[in-house]
């Protein structure tokens, strides 16, 4: 091809453009980690909480009605989009309807449903690069690929829960915000409002971000001079806010009374191993689980982002700060779980995608040595995350523990009636429960609660052993646990457990291979199981 006609089709905007083709291997990537781990389990529920999402667009199905039955987070975003998809699927793959072949086979509904999470996952990333490419295209790329392999962002979209469609909103709202303080336009005002309603339709502290809205508000207003637009533009966001939310779900206004219930139920006490601690102890827990999922090095360059962001005066930037409004607000409930830091997580991850552009433009003003130095630490992140969110991938992908002791207890012809058992185990795989409501302890030997028959089997799960066991204010509770350890083992299904992770990017590569390397081996990722004869019980 000649010189004459490649530089005409570069001026016909025909050059390639490799932000672009970095930004399509990204999102490529990314949607294939999180669509891969969509048949998790299956076809087992192993997730405690799907169920609201999947039944509740079941029973939408049979009423016939787009009205979500439940108002729990409230969770209706994902339901009405899985009620779509069950729809769809239904009619042209299934030739019924979705309740119908529901109760025939449950497990392509739990997959239809992840999937829409994993579809909202992936649209995250490129949400993600419009937000550092507002500040320049290769803050974009990094923003892109920092969502895209934040190991958590990976694990909670394969699940059919609220809170990576919680993450796409809240994505939604910055991308508004940043434009609306870079052109004050009311397109963008619109796209932050839209964002909130978005995010309260999957899950109530979406609110949380009607402070930033608040913010891009003010600080356009006062930089610009037009005082009159803070509450004229302020009151118009409220109202659109306020008009998107109740197009999208109607029912969160007239049955507001089953809302206000679900947000009392929500912030209530005694979620064993999620309460106990105050708002410091939260707002730790919060930041070290940040701090292990991401390494040091993308707090490094979170720091450098921000510190930029100060010296330069990018005012622009200060949406980036959404995720320590909900850090702040979600930190006062009184219970704690990983997968509620998620909002919180888009803050330091976007301010790293600005640190890492930051920091590699200053490096190539200053040689050789500190262009390897930052590359190398930019490196080593990126494959740390890259790692680790591919572990995640595998997790989902191994045989879990409790798929692989339903085949082997069917095989020994062991059934739930013949054994005392726990939650999340193969007669209970998607949800708690507490053997101390069947079993006590005399004279140091467990056996049958008065009323009891007596059976052969005890089936432990170390998801609710630990629990137990690290709850001081159940001495009852513990003494069971601790008898039934005391037994003889029948059988144990042992589990790799959770990809590992650590704050430090080197030991986290190195256990990431390692983890990967198991899986490929065969090795089982889920609770360990323990199977026990109970005392006095007869032989096989």
């Amino acid at each position: 091809m000649s010189d004459a006609v490649t530089t005409a089709r570069r001026k016909l905007g025909w050059r390639p453009d490799l932000i672009v083709w970095g930004l399509l291997a990204i999102t490529v990537v990314g949607g294939v980690l999180r669509f891969a781990g969509i048949g998790w389990g299956l076809p087992f529920a192993l997730h405690a909480d799907e169920w609201v999402v999947v039944e509740g667009a079941i029973d939408m199905a049979q009423r016939n009605s787009f009205e979500p039955p439940h108002f729990f987070r409230p969770d209706h975003l994902e339901t009405q989009l899985s009620y779509l998809a069950f729809q769809a699927w239904s009619h042209l793959f299934g030739g019924g309807s979705p309740e119908v072949l529901f109760a025939v086979d449950p497990a392509p509904f739990y997959a239809l449903a992840r999937a829409v999470t994993a579809a909202l996952g992936t649209a995250s990333i490129v949400v993600a690069y419009f937000i550092g490419a507002s500040f320049s295209r290769t803050t974009g790329l990094w923003a892109a690929f920092a969502v895209s392999f934040f190991p958590p962002f990976v694990e909670n979209s394969r699940y059919a829960t609220p809170d990576v469609p919680l993450v796409f909103a809240v994505l939604l709202v910055i991308l508004g915000c940043v434009r609306y303080l870079q052109t004050e336009s009311w397109p963008s005002l619109v796209l932050a409002s839209a964002g909130v309603a978005v995010g309260v339709t999957a899950k109530y502290p979406a609110l949380a971000a009607t402070v930033t809205i608040a913010a891009a508000v003010v600080i356009a207003s006062i930089r610009s001079r037009h005082l009159w637009r803070i509450p004229i533009r302020g009151l118009a966001a409220i109202g659109m806010t306020i008009g998107f939310t109740f197009a999208l779900s109607p029912s969160l206004f007239t049955n507001f009374s089953a809302v206000r219930a679900q947000l009392l139920q929500q912030n209530s006490t005694g979620h064993l191993g999620a309460d106990g601690l105050d708002w410091a102890g939260n707002a730790a827990f919060y930041a070290t689980g940040f701090l292990n999922n991401a390494g040091v090095l993308v707090v490094l360059f979170a720091l450098i982002g921000l510190v930029s962001a100060v010296l330069t005066r990018r005012w622009d930037m200060t949406p980036l700060l959404t995720g320590l409004v909900f850090w702040v607000a979600i930190s006062a409930l009184t219970l704690h779980w990983d997968r509620w830091g998620l909002p919180m997580y888009v803050t330091p991850l976007l301010f790293a995608a600005v640190g890492a552009d930051a920091a590699w433009r200053w490096a190539r003003q200053r040689g050789t040595i500190a262009r390897v130095a930052v590359g190398v630490l930019g490196a080593l992140s990126l494959l740390s995350l890259l790692l680790a969110s591919t572990a995640q991938l595998a997790s989902a992908l191994a045989a879990d523990t409790r798929q692989t002791a339903a085949a082997d207890l069917d095989a020994r012809g062991i059934e739930a009636d013949d054994t005392f058992y726990d939650g999340y185990t193969p007669f209970l795989t998607d949800g708690p429960r507490n053997l101390a409501s069947e079993l006590t302890v005399e004279d140091g030997v467990v056996q049958p609660r008065e009323g009891m028959d007596p059976l052969p089997y005890v089936l432990t799960s170390s998801a609710m052993v630990s629990r137990y066991l690290n709850a001081d204010s159940m001495p009852e509770e513990q003494s069971v646990y601790r008898a039934i350890r005391e037994l003889e083992p029948d059988t144990v299904w042992s589990s790799i457990g959770t990809p590992p992770a650590s704050p430090w990017e080197p030991v986290r590569i190195w256990r990431s291979v390692e983890y990967l390397a198991k899986v490929i081996g065969g090795a089982h990722t889920g609770p360990e199981l323990i199977l026990y004869r109970m005392p006095g019980a007869a032989g096989d």
